[in-house]
């Protein structure tokens, strides 16, 4: 079981999509979070929060851990249980689509990381395709905005209409 760190980047898998934060300690999360009663995305704000929030109906989480060659590599660990298959698969893809599009990226210390998403408590900013909670915690800790979800989803869809594209 990998424990997270100060300043990691930790997700929660909700079924049909992955939720990502910024690990602060074992009782906060900074991440894009809906309100309490319900979960609208235009009430969406990033916001520091109990871990239990974060996980919502679930138990487990992962963390993401990147490379120190500050390249292509992204691995992830499994945390508290999450199933190998869906950790590997979801890496994998991930791995892929950064060493076939040479992303480059800085990794900030953890006090960065958390600074960086405490910079940005309080916004409202959140679109699905462009900023959300994967593109967030990406940001805090590479200063890249990214979403390996989102590049998915488009990529499926491109394919199913027949149209190349090259994410």
């Amino acid at each position: 079981m990998v424990e997270p760190q100060y300043g990691d980047v930790i997700c929660v898998n909700h079924g049909i999509y992955n939720h990502f934060g910024i690990f602060v300690d074992k009782n906060h999360v900074i991440h894009y979070s809906g309100k309490d009663e319900d979960f609208l995305l235009r009430k969406m704000v990033i916001r520091e929060t109990c871990i239990e929030n974060f996980l919502g109906d679930s138990d487990k989480y992962y963390v993401y851990k990147f490379s120190e060659d500050k390249s292509h590599s992204v691995e992830r660990m499994r945390a508290k249980g999450l199933k190998r298959d869906l950790a590997n698969s979801a890496q994998a893809l991930y791995l892929l689509y950064q060493i076939k599009n040479k992303v480059k990226f800085k990794i900030y210390s953890p006090e960065e990381t958390v600074k960086r998403a405490r910079s940005k408590i309080g916004e409202r900013k959140f679109f699905l395709p462009g900023n959300n909670c994967e593109h967030f915690a990406i940001w805090c800790k590479t200063g890249v905005r990214q979403s390996y979800q989102v590049n998915l989803v488009l990529k499926a869809v491109f394919v199913k209409m027949d149209v190349k594209i090259d994410l």
